[in-house]
C-alpha cells in the first residue's frame, strides 16, 4: 500500500531577532507541511477560510496510508514525490 508524507521546508524559525540566549543555539529544523483537498477536489498548502470547504487534510509530519484513488489524486496534483511504495 502507497503512503504519502507531506512536503516539508527545511526551517523552523526558532525566533525573531533574539541573538543572545537558548533559542540564539537552535539549529534549523524540518517542518512539514499541511495539505489539504478541498470539495472541488483542488489540493493546496494554504488553509482554507472555512473548514467545510475541506475534504481531506494531510496534516505535516504524519505519514498516511492512500487508497489507489488518493494516490492517484496526490500524483496528478503534483505530490507524486512524496508518495511511497
Amino acid at each position: 500500500m502507497a503512503t504519502f508524507s507531506t512536503p516539508t521546508d527545511d526551517f523552523v524559525v526558532w525566533s525573531d531577532g533574539w541573538d543572545t540566549g537558548i533559542l540564539s543555539y537552535l539549529k534549523p529544523g524540518p517542518r512539514g507541511r499541511n495539505v489539504w483537498k478541498l470539495t472541488d477536489g483542488t489540493f493546496t498548502e494554504n488553509q482554507p477560510a472555512y473548514m467545510s470547504q475541506v475534504a481531506q487534510a494531510y496534516y505535516g509530519g504524519h505519514i498516511y496510508q492512500l487508497t489507489a484513488d488518493e494516490e492517484a489524486e496526490l500524483t496528478s496534483a503534483g505530490y507524486g514525490e512524496f508518495i511511497t511504495q
